[in-house]
């Protein structure tokens, strides 16, 4: 039986991917029901071209709507709606607006949630420092309580289970039921905030996105405020867990590069992050519908046929990068990857991501001295499928 991209939940699909690069990319993926484009250059040239490779979203039904959570949802919009949109997040999320948010924001979260470990002797980071960093961010950028332990879990566990059926291609019914009941449970979440913040604004974007997006040109009424905050809730939580992850794991098992960094906060630590994000790469694969018929390499794509831009193929083809599997953290334009897509569909949230993963990066160099991953514990492997990371990360420190 042929072997799918499915079949790597929780292992290492990256020989998988290198074959598949040494074939004719696309290759069809039978029990994916997908074409699989696995270059770095036709990855670009599909996410570049929407007209041809539109947004998985193009035809969403009510019931998908309903599970993104609806409204002026930036993954669901459209055409001249998507522009708007985009405009609006990339003005939310300025350079100068995340510095302010490093300060005030994600500073204090990272610092709370380091003073839990510290001194401790050990610790498992991926279960008590990366999963608990960014949904308390984003929830304290909401102005939501992000204190409370149970409910920062709840979050990334109905996040979870939207993600699966993302993974399915939309099409496993069982997980399309479990994920309307996530969504709705978010939904009842988010709710009371927006309305309280549309009558009593404070500093937090919610209020922000009262006061601004109708300047803005977004047709603003409730229910296009909670597409909007659903859509930052779920971007700003689950992909940023995984991408600290990625970046502890490189730091704890590359000794050389890590001495590197621990000396220079700027351009080493930045480098560091981004060769995590190319190598390791959170978010697989993203999934496109073909608009019509196109010849792409040597496949004939078809109107209607599913394609999925495998990133984490991408970013170590050996036609882009020199020596692709390795961690090398002097290489020219270390952000010249497709971790976040490229394109009118890439990540406005990019940036808050980097900033939240270099904190952590650097936190764990001053508040945990020594820190290795511990030899007597069980070693980090690859977890997960759409969304990935190495784990768990058991370590020590003086």
């Amino acid at each position: 039986m042929q072997t799918s991209i499915l079949d790597f939940a929780d292992s290492d699909p990256f020989a998988f991917y290198e074959g598949l690069r040494k074939s004719d990319s696309p290759v069809w993926d039978e029990k994916a029901k997908a074409w699989l484009i696995t270059s770095f250059e036709q990855c670009v040239f599909a996410e570049r071209d929407e007209s041809m490779f539109t947004n998985s979203y193009v035809n969403a039904d009510d019931l998908l709507k309903r599970i993104k959570g609806g409204g002026a949802n930036l993954t669901l919009s459209q055409g001249s709606e998507h522009d708007v949109l985009r405009r609006f997040h990339l003005k939310l999320l300025s350079p100068s607006s995340i510095e302010s948010f490093r300060i005030r924001h994600i500073q204090p979260v990272v610092d709370a949630m380091f003073a839990r470990i510290e001194g401790k002797g050990s610790a498992e980071l991926c279960t008590e420092l990366c999963a608990q960093i960014p949904p308390r961010v984003i929830s304290r950028l909401l102005g939501m309580p992000y204190d409370d332990d149970a409910l920062m879990a709840r979050i990334l566990t109905l996040n979870d289970q939207i993600v699966a059926y993302i993974v399915s291609g939309y099409r496993d019914t069982g997980l399309r039921d479990i994920a309307l009941d996530a969504s709705a449970e978010l939904n009842a979440m988010l709710l009371p905030y927006i309305r309280e913040r549309r009558e009593r604004p404070t500093d937090d974007l919610i209020s922000r996105i009262w006061a601004d997006a109708p300047a803005a040109g977004v047709d603003l009424d409730e229910e296009a405020a909670l597409g909007l905050c659903r859509e930052l809730y779920f971007a700003g939580s689950d992909t940023t867990v995984h991408g600290i992850a990625n970046a502890l794991y490189l730091y704890l098992t590359r000794p050389e590069l890590a001495e590197r960094v621990r000396a220079d906060r700027t351009k080493a630590l930045n480098a560091l992050v981004e060769e995590s994000l190319r190598l390791y790469n959170v978010v697989q694969f993203r999934h496109r519908i073909c608009s019509g018929d196109i010849r792409v390499g040597e496949a004939d794509i078809r109107k209607g046929d599913m394609v999925l831009i495998v990133h984490a193929s991408a970013n170590r083809d050996e036609a882009k990068y020199g020596c692709p599997a390795h961690a090398d953290i002097d290489r020219r334009g270390p952000s010249d990857h497709v971790a976040f897509s490229k394109g009118t569909r890439s990540c406005v949230g990019s940036q808050l991501a980097r900033v939240e993963m270099r904190e952590v990066l650097s936190y764990a160099i001053d508040r945990l001295p020594g820190l290795r991953l511990d030899p007597d514990a069980e070693q980090p492997a690859f977890r997960g499928l759409y969304m990935r990371s190495m784990g768990p990360l058991n370590v020590l420190y003086d």
